[in-house]
């Protein structure tokens, strides 16, 4: 029967491509642009020095270092801290890539990397102090606001997830062998290559998708449901409508949580849950960048990562109204 469904599936998608196939053009023309001006710039040089960062050893100097915290805080081990940083500074999927690579040359294990992967998949702060707060709210304050929230609810999530027992400091017996560092480099760089390329194909795909959402009527109709339920927290259409398209493609929803989306506390708290959850088209770039590692125990982190995220953020606004007055 699921055979069944996804055969059905797929002839249904065939058959809107061929049907808008104008429209389905044009949103992978933006989403191309979208991968050259902002993805690739920005996750690329990431990409290549976690890889660089690996190879060479800092990781593993790093967590020696580090080690007695990450596993009396979160039962992991301390190269951990690492990815955590990387998560922190170079935005998704960069951090879970790293927790992959973690894994594979034999620094930590599959469950250690899963949950550390789930933790570590967040977006940067020239995104959201920069495109957030300043784009959306024009405020540097409201954008130091939210990254702050970002950090604090996914520090949350890495406690709430860790794995329940602290594995032995001595289960990496395998140590990354030493290559020189011009070999370092060339798998470095071309490691992320490949990384970028995966992940632009992931955005192109899922720009179609949402395409195919609008033209199609699906997406209205979901924000025709909805709007009811999310106007009582001051969310309105419009803000209910970009809500739904972040969940699937991040920046495009981010860019309709303007003014006319609802009042400030609302949207503030919209931006906190996307970007934390980052939409369907990141958890697929996450599962193409984290190949071995537990892909639902990723999703289940930006899941709890996204609701904390809106938790915690509603309730510091409502504590502190003035918080919401930018």
């Amino acid at each position: 029967m699921r055979k069944l469904y996804a055969c059905a599936g797929c002839v249904l998608f065939l058959t809107l491509l061929c049907r808008y196939s104008a429209d389905c053009a044009d949103a992978v023309r933006a989403a191309v642009t979208l991968c050259l001006t902002s993805a690739i710039p920005s996750l690329f040089p990431f990409f290549a020095a976690s890889s660089l960062a690996i190879s060479c050893g800092l990781a593993e100097e790093l967590g020696h270092l580090l080690s007695p915290l990450m596993r009396r805080c979160f039962h992991l081990p301390g190269c951990g801290a690492a990815a955590l940083a990387l998560g922190f500074l170079g935005g998704y999927p960069a951090g879970a890539r790293m927790s992959a690579e973690l894994y594979h040359s034999g620094l930590c294990t599959r469950e250690e990397a899963s949950a550390l992967a789930a933790c570590c998949n967040n977006t940067g702060p020239a995104f959201l102090i920069g495109m957030c707060g300043g784009g959306l709210f024009h405020s540097l304050r409201a954008g130091l606001f939210l990254y702050a929230v970002h950090i604090v609810s996914a520090l949350l999530t890495a406690l709430l997830l860790r794995p329940k027992h602290t594995q032995s400091a001595a289960h990496a017996a395998k140590q990354a062998e030493q290559l020189p560092f011009s070999r370092c480099l060339v798998q470095a760089v071309t490691s992320a290559g490949r990384s970028c390329l995966m992940i632009s194909a992931f955005i192109l795909f899922f720009s179609v998708v949402l395409c195919l959402l609008r033209l199609t009527g699906v997406l209205f109709a979901l924000c025709a449901a909805l709007t009811p339920l999310l106007s009582v927290s001051g969310v309105s259409a419009p803000g209910v409508h970009s809500l739904l398209t972040g969940c699937v493609e991040l920046t495009q929803g981010l860019a309709g949580l303007t003014d006319a989306a609802g009042t400030v506390s609302a949207r503030l708290t919209a931006v906190s849950f996307l970007c934390a959850f980052g939409g369907l088209s990141v958890l697929f770039q996450t599962a193409a960048a984290t190949e071995g590692l537990e892909l639902a125990r990723c999703v289940r982190g930006k899941c709890v990562h996204a609701c904390l995220a809106a938790l915690l953020c509603a309730l510091l606004l409502l504590i502190f109204p003035s918080f919401s007055q930018l």
